[in-house]
């Protein structure tokens, strides 16, 4: 009896866990978050070796502003939600890149036009329609360009003429995808204007998107905005932009962006079209945690539209970069890099130009930038 009793004790306590054993095993897994939250912080240190008294790099540099100093560049936080079919997009943004970005100086006075805005870089609203097209309205950065803001998406730190002085870097308007099968998407765009958010004339600006994978390895993009204007100064000012990427392997890439602007001068008897172009061209060897990038860059600004330094005849610029990458760890990106710019006039600030920066400058700049980028 005492045996019998212990035994139907232990069943007894058996057939108590079973249900608990099953509740566990079938419990609901916990439910995705609703936002997704990311960011960076992007720091660097950058020397010059014209040694400028002015301590700020010469004309084409976007970002790594100041010489012989260590920065900040960019602090970012997105938060988003998938558009499911609706969902949103907020880019939070806080450095002297975002000044640069909203008011074409490192700090943005309060009564700029657009400081109201520079701490958003990006607010739209997501609708994917019962068609396929998926609309985006507020405010977004520029379609056009083989590079971005974000240092960290670029293949080089410091950022390519083509970038800096060539096409916009945000807007505020509709744009539009339509995916029409795995080789082909198209865009379009209705916008305010060209680094603005609120209009500032009557005419709106048009974009157009085409992509194009003929193979894998070979994604074509080709962009076009236009026709911008500022009442008084220029008229039909347009970009055409064009990027191919060919992944060679999966550790070599090779990328050409092509640009070529042009806009009517509103200011001469003449309302001659004034015009510029400029082709980058870059290399990636990519090996985790290692990469190496190259980019070998041209541009002719005749007309001196792309502030690489008013000269009496335009200007011709070329530059060389060299990037070396070490990812540290999942959240910590490193580069060092060398750049050289070179100019057919003399642009760049030395150290020999006593109190007026460019009473002996110089046509060309070299510079070093040690990165550091912990993303999250």
């Amino acid at each position: 009896m005492k045996m019998s009793f212990h035994v139907m004790s232990v069943f007894l306590f058996l057939s108590l866990l079973l249900p608990l054993t099953g509740r566990a095993e079938d419990a609901p897994a916990a439910p995705a978050p609703p936002f997704t939250i990311n960011g960076f912080v992007d720091t660097y240190y950058g020397y010059n070796f014209n040694k400028p008294k002015s301590m700020l790099n010469g004309p084409g540099t976007n970002f790594d502003f100041s010489t012989n100093t260590f920065g900040l560049s960019l602090a970012e936080l997105v938060v988003s939600k998938a558009a499911e079919p609706v969902g949103f997009r907020m880019d939070f943004d806080y450095g002297p890149t975002t000044d640069f970005v909203h008011c074409s100086v490192v700090n943005c006075p309060p009564g700029a036009a657009e400081a109201t805005y520079k701490n958003i870089q990006q607010a739209y609203v997501t609708w994917v329609t019962p068609l396929k097209v998926t609309l985006d309205m507020g405010k977004f950065v520029t379609h056009l360009g083989a590079e971005v803001i974000e240092s960290k998406d670029n293949w080089n730190y410091t950022r390519s003429l083509l970038f800096c002085c060539a096409i916009p870097y945000y807007h505020s308007g509709v744009r539009a995808n339509y995916p029409i099968n795995d080789m082909f998407f198209v865009n379009g765009y209705v916008l305010n204007g060209w680094n603005n958010v609120i209009e500032n004339n009557a005419m709106k600006t048009f974009g157009a998107q085409i992509g194009i994978t003929p193979i894998k390895q070979l994604p074509i993009i080709l962009n076009w905005i236009g026709p911008e204007e500022v009442i008084g100064t220029f008229t039909n000012k347009q970009v055409y932009d064009a990027i191919v990427t060919y992944n060679a392997t999966d550790a070599l890439s090779f990328m050409v962006n092509y640009d070529y602007g042009s806009q009517k001068d509103q200011t001469a008897p003449s309302q001659k079209t004034l015009k510029y172009s400029g082709t980058a061209i870059y290399a990636r060897w990519k090996v985790d945690p290692y990469a190496v990038a190259l980019r070998y860059e041209m541009v002719n600004d005749k007309d001196n539209l792309m502030f690489l330094g008013a000269t009496p005849n335009g200007n011709k610029v070329r530059e060389l970069t060299v990037t070396a990458e070490h990812t540290v760890a999942k959240s910590l990106l490193t580069r060092l890099e060398y750049r050289m710019d070179k100019s057919d006039d003399k642009i760049y600030e030395y150290k020999d130009s006593n109190t007026n920066p460019l009473t002996n400058p110089k046509d060309s700049q070299s510079r070093v930038v040690l990165s550091a980028v912990y993303m999250f």
